[in-house]
This record gives C-alpha cells, structure tokens and sequence, in this order.
C-alpha cells in the first residue's frame, strides 16, 4: 500500500468485489464517470472524509476528486485506534489539493485522542486556509475531565465556530483565551468554566474577538462568581439548559436574548433589546433587568416540576415581579402555566394595575399539553384578565387550551406526514421514469442482461424483494399515520385533509404498482403484508 495515498488504501478497505456483481458495477461506474466534477464534491461534502475516499473505488474519474473537497469530515470513531486515526488524517491532509480553500471542517473526536499537539496540528493546517467556518466535538463517557486551551485557536478568517464537549458525565474545562477576530458566530456545548482558573482568563474570554454578533451556550456550567458576559456588538444571545451562580450580560446593541431552563441569577443591561423568549424551570431562577426600554415582543413560559407546586404565592410574586419588568413589551406571549399561577393566587394581582400600557396582542398556549390541569375549558378570572389587558384594552387577545393545542399540533402534523409523502411519491415516480428511460437507451441491452442474470440469482433478488418491501411498508406507514391523525384534528380541518389525503391514496397505490412491476415475488410479498 501507498502510505503517501489514502485514496487507494480506502479503496481496498471496502473489500472485494463479488464477480456476480462486476457487470452492474461496471454499468453504474459509467453513469457515475458522466457525473461532473461539481455534482461529485457537491456528493462527497456530505460524507465522512474517509467514507468520501472509498467512494474512489466507484469510478475512475472519482478516485482523486476527494482531494479538492473543500469540506473536511474527519472522525475518530471510524478507527481502533489513536494510532490509526493520527496516520490517516496525516495522510489526508498531505494528499489534499493545498490549492482548494476549505469552506467547512468538522472534528468529531473521542476524549482519549484528544491531545493537543494532535490538535494543534489539524487546527494549524485548517488556519492555513483561510477556513470560515469549524464544528468541533469532542466525545465520550465522561469520565475523563479535560482541559481545552482556547490558545489553540488562533485564525484571522474564521467566522462561525462550535465546540460541543461530552454530552455525559465528566467535563471540559476551557482555559486561556483566544484569538479570532472574524468570528461571528460561536456556540459552546457542554463545556465548564471552573472557579479554580484565574479571573483574567474570564475577564477577556470573547476580548479577542471583536466582531461576534451570534453567542449560544448549551449545557454550559459557570462555577465562577460575578461572571460577566460583556460584548459591545453582540446582537444575539442563547442561553440554554445552564447553570450559574449569578451572570451578568452586559450587551448594549444585543437584540435577540433567548433563555431556556437554566438555574441561577440572571441580570442584564440590554437596553436594545427587542425580542425576549424565557422558560422558567424552577423557583430558584431569578431574573433581573435593567431598562428594557425596546423591548417589542416577549415568550414567556415556566415548566411544572409534577413533584413540586407552582400555586404557592411565593411562586405568583416572582411570576409577577418577572412580567413587570416587560411594561414596554407590545407582543407578549405566555405559557398556560403562568396563568394558572396567576389564577390560583389571584388576590395579589387584585388590586395591582396593569403594567402593559403599549401592549398590542396577547397570546396565551400551554407549554405542558399532558398536564393533568387545564384540560376542561379554561375560564380566567376577571382579575388576572384586568392586569393582563387593563392597561391596553383594544390589544387582541388569543388562549388555546390544551385539547385545542393537541388538536392545532395535530393538523401540522398531518400536513407535514403528506408532504413527506407527495415528496417520497414523487422521487419513487422520477426514479422508476429514469430506470425504465435507461432500459431503452443505448446501454438497454447490458442493464437487461444484468437484470437477467440479477433475477438468476437469490441473493440480489431478496436485497431487491427487501428495498422494494421498505419502500411500500413506507408509504403504508404515512398514509396509516395520516389517517390516525385525521381522527384527531378539529371538524373545521378535517374536509381539508380528507381531500388531500384521498389523492394520496389514489397516487400512492399507483406508484406501488410501479414499485411492484411484474416481480411476482412482490406481489407475494405484498399479499402477506
């Protein structure tokens, strides 16, 4: 083998030919040589990098093309071992067209094989050319607790990074700082800023990086106290499933701020902030606000722990204490939940006045549909209505009970189940019309032969049997799935999806007749199913 040419060792990798299956190859590799070179990259941006390189063994024209992907997929969890892993990408990354910038590389790495002059290494080439855009996971159990140096990254193009740690157990600790002055876009993923590092290592975090306008963290957690999320140009902010002693986002331009079921003490000073969506997980969340000026459209919503109360009237004063910090909000939507809060603590909203004096629409959906409450008609006291619309008592006013919920979600669902099917019925049609357009053209006489001698043959017939099977038990499963839902959506939809539904039904079992040709076998196999 040819250490210095990975595209011949993958080639051999995906083993030996069987000589009963030499001629169809033969006839697809010469369709596959026709395909342009854009069509082909465009093909293999989509795969691993390895899985991209075996496909070298498809056609002669393909075995090189790898080589000018612009997108890189290296994973180490195609290999046995580090060892493994390290050769390969040393392979791939000297045999590449060094002429062809990259646009995207992803890393899924497993914690054992991360090491950072291993790291280092890919960074520096991935650096080298001018890549804008870089997924970096790194996997595992859990059970090692790492450190990742930010000083790895150091790019004057990169515009969009994500780094995703393990997703159980153990952690990933950032350290040091970085240096990325294009960077756009970042979003952090299960990763922990210890208390034990020095606070300049924090103070500066995203100093460096003086364009970033997009900044997400997911399952992040912050053991460090006072920690301060500040950014002059930072216009959106995602803050999801975290955890925190007290953070403070100071964000002057920051527009968007999205907070979803993180624990600790929340305070902002965003005073252009337009659009605010928050779910509330639990009593201990505590959220602050300083201005709030612009604030146009706001998504409330808090989740019901079932082993713990949401009635209690400590819960209805920090529900309360939350909304008013929204008095300039226009579009506000709550959850169901918080009006059951409200409802049931009533007499401290008695007497208060409304807080929403600019308030243009109210929408009001439950973000439990299974819980055991609200499933009767609702009914709002008077006073919980007064505090929410008192102040603007021509804004539009809108509440979906749960049933009403479910029944919405299940006419969405619907439709989405028949476009998935139009768009499966559709593809099987266009692609029965191209075999049968490639039957009768200049290549007829060999893919005949080569159907005759499929048929001869078991193996090929029940792999054929087995795809043609799944195809049908698919569009069975939708138009099943379809029809159980129709059940369930209100009267006022149901004329709607029945005529629709009744055209797929006619056009499915068209193209099951054309998926079933004259294979008598199929039909056997349909009568069982």
């Amino acid at each position: 083998m040819n250490a210095r040419d990975p595209g011949s060792i993958s080639a051999s990798a995906l083993g030996p030919c069987p000589s009963k299956k030499r001629k169809r190859i033969s006839a697809e590799g010469d369709r596959l040589s026709r395909l342009s070179d854009d069509l082909i990259i465009k093909i293999l941006s989509d795969i691993d990098t390895k899985h991209a390189i075996q496909t070298s063994i498809l056609s002669s024209r393909w075995k090189n093309i790898w080589k000018s992907n612009p997108h890189l997929n290296l994973s180490s969890h195609n290999f046995t071992s580090e060892s493994k892993f390290f050769d390969f990408v040393t392979r791939v990354l000297s045999s590449r067209n060094n002429e062809i910038e990259l646009s995207f590389v992803k890393l899924s790495l497993h914690e054992d094989v991360v090491s950072e002059a291993f790291l280092q290494k890919i960074m520096n080439y991935v650096f080298s050319h001018n890549i804008q855009k870089t997924s970096i996971i790194i996997d595992g159990d859990g059970r090692n607790n790492s450190e990742f140096p930010l000083s790895l990254f150091c790019s004057r193009s990169i515009k969009d990074l994500a780094l995703t740690g393990p997703a159980r157990g153990g952690c990933i600790t950032i350290t040091s700082s970085w240096d990325l002055p294009a960077l756009t876009s970042l979003h952090l993923g299960n990763f922990t800023m210890s208390r034990n590092n020095t606070p300049d290592e924090f103070g500066g975090l995203f100093s460096k990086c003086p364009n970033l306008k997009n900044l997400t963290l997911t399952d992040c957690a912050i053991y460090v106290d006072d920690f301060i999320i500040s950014h002059s140009q930072l216009t959106n902010l995602t803050l999801k499933d975290g955890f925190w002693y007290d953070l403070n986002v100071v964000a002057p331009h920051l527009k968007d701020l999205t907070i979803v079921n993180c624990k600790g003490e929340l305070m902002i000073s965003t005073p252009e902030l337009s659009s605010l969506m928050m779910t509330k997980s639990e009593s201990s969340y505590d959220f602050s606000a300083d201005g709030l000026f612009s604030l146009e459209k706001v998504d409330f919503y808090i989740w019901r722990n079932k082993l713990m109360s949401w009635t209690t009237e400590s819960d209805a004063f920090e529900i309360i204490d939350v909304l008013q910090l929204f008095h300039n909000v226009q579009y506000l939507t709550l959850g169901l939940e918080v009006v059951e809060v409200l409802a049931s603590n009533v007499h401290l909203v008695s007497h208060l006045p409304s807080p929403f004096a600019k308030l243009r629409s109210l929408k009001i959906y439950p973000k439990d549909l299974y819980s055991e409450e609200g499933l009767e008609e609702i009914k709002m006291p008077r006073d919980v209505k007064n505090y929410l619309l008192g102040a603007s008592p021509s804004a539009s006013f809108s509440l979906f009970s749960r049933e009403e919920m479910k029944a919405l979600q299940n006419v969405k669902r619907a439709q989405k189940v028949m476009a998935e099917l139009q768009l499966l019925l559709e593809k099987e049609k266009e692609k029965i019309n191209c075999e049968t357009a490639q039957t009768d053209d200049g290549e007829g006489k060999l893919v005949k032969e080569e159907i005759s001698q499929i048929d001869n043959c078991w193996e090929d017939l029940f792999e054929q049997i087995q795809q043609g099977g799944f195809k049908i038990n698919h569009i069975f499963s939708l138009l099943h799935e379809t029809e159980d839902l129709l059940k369930k959506v209100p009267a006022s939809k149901k004329d709607m999806i029945q005529g629709r539904l009744s055209s797929l039904r006619a056009e499915s079992h068209n193209v099951i007749k054309l998926i079933m040709g004259s294979n008598d076998v199929l039909v056997a196999l349909m009568n069982f199913l």
